[in-house]
């Protein structure tokens, strides 16, 4: 295989048009920081909440977990379209986020004060389980397509976007701080359970709602299209065109299988640390204060590698930490020594720091290709599928575990740790290791076939002009 170039001596060297200030960096990074944090404590904590606290059965709220995910392959590249055919004085995506965010940090505050609503129960009960999840992706789908495709738009450099796009890595692990550690640490606060969960819900849901409105105010000098000239393509016809792409349905291979295995590792780990591990939630936040701590710290090192040796070769070593890291948890049992359970936290963050970084840095370079072959600015489209593909694979992973769970004979109910099935353990081990482990590897494997480098960006644009 051929690493794909980066050559610094290339056309698109950096120059102040496509520099990008601090605070654009910043302010952008930020609005991941608001979906992050509602992605990662909903990824985490919902399915466990809904089965010991709000009384749903395992199998149902994995399906119900789904479902709501799913109908999102509608609405997320419906969402692209929509903002690509904006106009508007503040650009074709950034008058999306304050309603994303608002319906976000509404409908979160929401999911997680349903075991509060003690009168409802039967069929009434599951409706509105559905409604509160339908009303958390759609937050999530008005937020995040418009935010995906604003990179693209801000800069055409192609370090200047893995530089941007470290920002976002940054957020990732900062939200992943917030809602793997605050999160459980306000719950075990609060007294646990309903109460618990209910106090972490507004708290974070504020965080939700400010951090969105700050990207949309420091972003506001942020380079944009605001307009684009009418397209005659349809929407089917612009998804046909989009999924031609082959860099992009690569990269869609390669997001699928790490966030598949990635989801059944969140849902799994509230279940770990108390049915394996005998420990409190709290123990578990401390686990992913480390993890997101180094995911923070490695983005330093990652971007520096992926400039000297190519994101291919990057996204191979950290697949390698992540692999290893999550395959020893096979051998973690109750009274395994707080020094390992950090060491484990230290690769993981090492392996999904760069992960991350390389991943979501690549989705504007296939928008570029793209825009370069064809003429036209249709990055909503990309990051609505894009986006699809994220929510469909997080859909996959608790939605699998709630159904294996349920299978397993799993014992709904906070005190039930001692009455679970060996079935039941056997599948919250598989849960936290094999499985995302798979995911990591198969991914790690399709980035082989992954050729879309600066020189590959470089040779496209002197050939088409």
């Amino acid at each position: 295989m051929t690493e794909p170039s980066s050559s610094p001596a290339s056309a698109s060297a950096e120059t102040p048009a496509n520099r990008l200030s601090l605070r654009i960096r910043v302010g952008w990074g930020l609005g991941t920081l608001a979906m992050s944090l509602m992605f990662q404590s909903t990824s985490l904590l919902v399915l466990k909440y809904l089965v010991d606290y709000v009384g749903i059965a395992a199998g149902l709220a994995g399906l119900l977990i789904g479902a709501a995910k799913a109908y999102d392959a509608v609405t997320d590249p419906l969402m692209g379209t929509i903002s690509d055919r904006t106009k508007s004085r503040w650009g074709r995506r950034r008058p999306y986020l304050l309603l994303g965010a608002a319906v976000s940090a509404a409908s979160f505050v929401l999911l997680f004060n349903l075991g509060t609503f003690t009168g409802l129960t039967g069929q009434m009960l599951i409706f509105v389980v559905a409604l509160a999840l339908l009303l958390n992706a759609t937050g999530y789908t008005i937020f995040n397509v418009p935010y995906l495709a604003m990179p693209a738009e801000m800069t055409s450099n192609y370090h200047e976007r893995t530089k941007l796009i470290s920002f976002r890595a940054g957020a990732v692990s900062v939200g992943g701080v917030l809602a793997t550690a605050v999160g459980p640490f306000i719950i075990t606060s609060f007294g646990n359970g309903v109460p618990g969960h209910s106090a972490m819900s507004y708290a974070l849901g504020l965080t939700i709602f400010a951090a969105g409105v700050t990207c949309l105010w420091m972003t506001r000098d942020a380079p944009t299209v605001t307009h684009t000239p009418p397209q005659t393509m349809s929407f089917r016809e612009q998804l046909r065109t989009a999924l031609g792409n082959r860099p992009f349905v690569l990269l869609l291979g390669v997001k699928i299988t790490h966030l598949i295995g990635l989801a059944t590792y969140l849902s799994s780990m509230p279940f770990f640390f108390s049915v394996i591990l005998g420990v409190s939630l709290s123990w578990m936040g401390l686990y992913f204060l480390v993890q997101s701590s180094f995911i923070l710290i490695s983005q330093f090192g990652w971007v520096g590698f992926t400039q000297r040796f190519g994101k291919n070769r990057a996204y191979y070593l950290a697949a390698f930490f992540y692999v290893g890291a999550l395959a020893s948890w096979l051998l973690a049992a109750e009274g395994e020594p707080l020094a390992l359970i950090l060491l484990r936290a230290v690769f993981t963050g090492l392996g999904a720091g760069g992960v991350l970084l390389i991943g979501q840095s690549l989705l504007p370079d296939t928008m570029q290709y793209d825009y370069q072959r064809t003429g036209v600015r249709r990055e909503g489209v990309f990051a609505g599928v894009y986006t699809t593909a994220e929510k469909l694979s997080f859909a996959l992973g608790p939605a699998l575990m709630g159904i294996l769970l349920g299978a397993a004979g799993y014992i709904g109910g906070s005190e039930a740790v001692a009455e679970q099935t060996q079935e039941s353990r056997w599948v919250i081990y598989a849960g936290v290791s094999v499985l995302p482990a798979i995911g990591i590897a198969s991914a790690a494997l399709i980035m082989t076939r992954f050729r879309l480098g600066e020189a590959e960006l470089n040779r496209e644009k002197a050939q088409t002009g």
